[in-house]
């Protein structure tokens, strides 16, 4: 009895001698997983970290790879915001940049090129200015600097990155701030004064050098 039963098992293995062996064959070398579904979890997407360099002194910058045309291409948002006061003026800088980069050969990572538009925004308030009239007066002005962008960097992968780049932005850019300024003991008596814009550091009046190093997370 043991016997008949140890064979019926048995048959259905020797009757289809092809598909036991495809059972073993999946056993011993499962399957593997779908190459497109490893890519993308491979691939670090979104990064966020810290630049610093030139036009500005430090900023926020955060990228995000897209998982289209071959996960070469990366959107990415700089964002900067500082200000100082002395005993005459107070003033803020405003930076921010946005465009997408191109990674050349691999994807998320390693060299690319990237365009961008960016607008520098210089504001001041002036608490004593000579007036054209002999008394002091205050008054306050805005002055923003576009450029279109062109750079080449370099981001290593990982989940802890550095990069670095080099470009130029162009554009007419205004050396000149005016000024709408109020007589300090006469409010009713105003005039426009020009000054100069501070001096920035990679900034003409024909565009600016990009240049900057960072590092960040990604994940």
């Amino acid at each position: 009895m043991k016997k008949r039963f140890f064979l019926l098992i048995m048959i259905p293995f020797f009757g289809h001698g092809n598909s036991s062996k495809d059972i073993f064959q999946l056993i011993a070398h499962p399957p593997e997983k779908d190459s497109l579904s490893v890519e993308f979890n491979e691939i670090k997407r979104f990064s966020a970290g810290l630049k610093f360099g030139v036009p500005y002194m430090a900023v926020v910058s955060t990228q995000y790879t897209i998982p289209f045309l071959d996960n070469h291409f990366a959107p990415y948002f700089d964002y900067s915001q500082y200000s100082y006061e002395d005993y005459n003026e107070e003033a803020e800088f405003r930076f921010s940049e946005w465009g997408i980069s191109y990674f050349i050969k691999q994807k998320g990572k390693g060299f690319y090129l990237g365009i961008s538009n960016s607008k520098l925004s210089y504001k001041v308030d002036f608490m004593k200015i000579a007036l054209g009239n002999g008394s002091k007066g205050y008054g306050n002005g805005k002055v923003n600097l576009t450029t279109s962008n062109i750079r080449l960097g370099l981001k290593t992968g990982g989940t802890f990155y550095f990069r670095i780049e080099m470009g130029y932005g162009f554009g007419n850019l205004p050396n000149t701030l005016k000024i709408k300024a109020t007589d300090n003991s006469n409010p009713s008596y105003t005039e426009y004064i020009t000054k100069e814009i501070p001096g920035i550091n990679g900034i003409s009046e024909s565009g600016m050098l990009v240049g900057n190093i960072g590092f960040g997370i990604a994940l």
